[in-house]
């Protein structure tokens, strides 16, 4: 009995000096809820910590299958949909003929199913393909590309449909990428993770960043120049030549709408998008050459700082982008990245000279205008 009543003793004394008790001074009661408030605010923290930790190994782990999938060759029989998704069965496909004359001239030939990617289009049917930068020791990314009805979906949401801080990589709803159309430039977004996930190593690509502190370092294009991007039915490379860092806020200056841009039907329109590209792009790359006709695709990802505040209105008011062109019909695929060199002036926004540099303007083009075929500029 003597035990409880001193347990009893030690618990209410505990209680009484970290609770609001009565008969506590003024003083004392305010330094009382500040400390549970402190403690409630741990209790979330840590909490969030541990589930964000479960649900990131979950992905993870998620994702290391789909890979299993897809790169043993669609080998896997033991899987079934789970997302009714909006890519067509059409038995044929459309696909460039890299006519300098015409981005929409295209033929015609049997539509069948990349192998690699029928079981991953069983799972869901939101799948339109597959996206790869890679070499043999490390993985920038390599994950499905979904598509669906809005931009909003697979922003909230994995690739099995379930809420999800990650999302999944997916392509811009308003050009359909199927069996018998895909856009000339299509806009593929995926959230910036700081597991380096998805996009999470994007940025790595920008030699202008904080992380690395030396503008002429552009090692990691140099090592990584292309893109793999397989459709259900096309296996494609394409070889990467710009990266820019792009505004999305008005009140920071200039907003370059790269992400409305997905057809062309002029060459005028392609050259100047092109260069509208390279202006900002942080490297250049004389060897990636552009012409009207190619087929393009720009990877996009949210940024942080640089001139604006972190977050504003909970959003990152930066996308950093990479752009790069379908290899052509007959063409070397392989980069020559020495001839690959940073871009001394690249045009950021106003907020960037401003508050990041603390001076200075876009001091114009920093590449040759035979880059692009046939630029009058």
């Amino acid at each position: 009995m003597a035990n409880y009543e001193e347990k009893e003793s030690v618990l209410l004394r505990v209680a009484k000096y970290l609770i609001p008790w009565e008969g506590d001074k003024p003083a004392e009661k305010i330094r009382k809820l500040i400390f549970l408030a402190a403690a409630i605010v741990l209790i979330v923290t840590v909490t969030i910590l541990i589930i964000n930790g479960v649900t990131q190994a979950e992905d993870n782990q998620r994702n290391s299958e789909l890979n299993s999938i897809y790169h043993n060759g669609g080998s896997n029989s033991n899987v079934s949909s789970t997302n009714s998704g909006s890519t067509s069965g059409d038995t044929s496909v459309v696909i460039s003929s890299g006519d300098e004359n015409s981005n929409n001239s295209t033929q015609s030939q049997p539509a069948e199913m990349l192998p690699s990617l029928k079981d991953i289009y069983a799972l869901n049917n939101d799948t339109i393909g597959w996206i790869t930068i890679a070499d043999s020791e490390r993985t920038i990314v390599d994950l499905p590309v979904l598509q669906t009805d809005d931009n909003e979906y697979y922003l909230e949401h994995d690739f099995d449909g379930n809420p999800s801080r990650a999302g999944a990589l997916y392509a811009d709803y308003h050009a359909p990428v199927t069996a018998t159309e895909r856009p000339a430039n299509i806009v593929i977004y995926g959230h910036n993770m700081g597991t380096g996930e998805y996009f999470g190593q994007l940025f790595d690509y920008c030699n202008y960043s904080m992380s690395t502190g030396d503008p002429t370092n552009i090692s990691i294009y140099k090592r990584f120049p292309t893109i793999t991007f397989n459709t259900l039915y096309k296996e494609s490379t394409y070889k990467i030549f710009g990266g820019m860092l792009v505004n999305v806020e008005e009140e920071y200056g200039e907003v370059f709408p790269y992400h409305m841009i997905r057809n062309f039907e002029t060459k005028s329109e392609f050259d100047n998008f092109c260069a509208e590209v390279l202006d900002r792009s942080t490297f250049i790359n004389p060897d990636v050459d552009l012409k009207y006709g190619d087929n393009l695709i720009t990877l996009s990802t949210c940024s942080w700082g640089y001139g604006t505040p972190n977050i504003g209105n909970g959003e990152a008011q930066l996308r950093w982008v990479i752009i790069a062109r379908e290899v052509r019909d007959g063409e070397d695929p392989s980069v020559d990245v020495e001839k690959a060199y940073y871009n001394p002036t690249p045009k950021f926004y106003d907020a960037y000279y401003k508050n990041f540099i603390g001076y200075g303007e876009w001091e114009g083009r920093g590449w040759k205008e035979d880059i692009i075929y046939g630029y009058d500029g």
